[in-house]
């Protein structure tokens, strides 16, 4: 099959790039045909072929649009607008630069069926075209539709003319059912996984490794998390946390791992409560995600808004247990045997939570029930073999 895979975003910075990638190269491995198309300030080197649109990001001399990417909330790559703020001018640029992206590829590569990620611009403008076309919602979109009206009744263009709508979970589901008035037979669910490939324990120095991060301290737990630094995330309540569990006898150390709107807001909050021991570096590629996970004795996501939370699943395979907020994806990924959740904005209960994992060696007492958890219902290649199918009933 030739295959398309596009998406408005930039192929790392956020889950849905990741997502991106790991699903075309693991379709090349299948034999299949793939050209991809993103968003970014310069092109990325990979494997398959790309196409991005170049946006301006302040530092680079070359692009395609004289602004930085917009984004739905934020985007940690990105400085530029929300797409709610964008002028008319501004949205007719982008949407133009997208389009002749889009005409060019069509024309030289013919894909059979083309992936949208993200039920946005992108599928409104691929259905003029009479290719067939399918969408994963990653759930950020829903935000946006309800924040920009200005935007709906292009976004519900792209979604009623697709074959199918992938939906990452239920609950995901139900909300695009009554978000955008479709059809339940409009939505399949498609879970996510991780390539466990990549994801898993790993043997490593764990004092060289917090070397070279210039992380003097090597003989405490460690409390990881990794992720956009933007409201959704909730930060600020680890944060607050962590001031509570530092005054434990276990006393761990919290590396925080991301970039994003609230970073300077959040490294604020940290010094003005006097958090010892909390570092703040920035934004990591995909290799070190994996070396960071598996130095995390816990892995804390104390999101209070969360589509899927493929990092959850991530941070399992590497045998790493997860407290997470009582949101989205994380209340189906998340239970008693690989971690626990609480509710989000309460950093008390966050704190508590911590010191007994830690206290209670969780990670070296169940790292093998956690692999074998997320290997049996988190596995990428099941993901992709679910995908591939639902293409191959659009392109006989």
């Amino acid at each position: 099959m030739k295959i398309c895979q596009m998406m408005h975003f930039p192929l790392r910075g956020a889950g849905t790039g990741v997502y991106v990638d790991t699903l075309t190269t693991a379709l090349m491995k299948k034999g299949d045909e793939l050209h991809v198309l993103c968003s970014h300030h310069e092109l990325p080197e990979k494997t398959y072929p790309l196409e991005g649109v170049i946006f301006n990001s302040g530092k680079n001399s070359n692009y395609d649009v004289d602004f930085d990417f917009p984004v739905f909330a934020s985007h940690p790559l990105s400085k530029g607008k929300q797409f709610g703020d964008l002028t008319n001018e501004e949205r007719e640029v982008f949407t133009n630069a997208f389009r002749k992206k889009i005409d060019n590829i069509i024309n030289e590569f013919k894909p059979d069926i083309i992936h949208v990620h993200h039920g946005w611009i992108i599928a409104s403008i691929i259905s003029e075209y009479n290719i067939p076309y399918v969408i994963t919602l990653h759930g950020t979109e829903y935000y946006a539709f309800d924040k920009f009206p200005a935007y709906r009744e292009e976004a519900l263009k792209g979604l009623k003319n697709a074959k199918k709508i992938m939906a990452l979970t239920q609950k995901e589901k139900d909300q695009a059912l009554i978000s955008y008035g479709l059809q339940d037979d409009d939505i399949e669910i498609v879970k996510s996984g991780t390539d466990t490939e990549v994801f898993k324990p790993i043997e490593q120095d764990k004092a060289e490794l917090l070397k070279s991060y210039n992380i003097p301290v090597t003989d405490r737990p460690i409390v990881f998390f990794g992720g956009r630094m933007t409201p959704q995330k909730g930060l600020d309540t680890l944060i607050r946390a962590a001031k509570i569990y530092n005054d434990s006898n276990i006393n761990p150390i919290t590396i925080l791992a991301g970039d994003g709107s609230l970073k300077e807001a959040h490294e604020k909050l940290a010094k003005e409560l006097d958090v010892k021991d909390i570092y703040f570096i920035g934004n990591q590629l995909h290799q070190q995600m994996v070396n960071l996970f598996n130095l995390g004795d816990v892995a804390v996501l104390p999101s209070n808004f969360e589509p899927f939370g493929l990092v959850a699943v991530e941070a399992l395979a590497c045998g790493t247990p997860v407290i997470a907020g009582d949101v989205g994806g994380f209340q189906t990924i998340v239970h008693q045997t690989v971690g626990t959740k609480f509710t989000p904005g309460d950093h008390e209960t966050l704190a508590k939570k911590v010191v007994e994992f830690l206290e209670k060696d969780y990670k070296i007492n169940n790292k093998q029930q956690i692999l074998d958890y997320v290997r049996k219902n988190y596995s990428w290649a099941n993901t992709v073999n679910h995908i591939r199918e639902i293409y191959l009933r659009y392109t006989k």
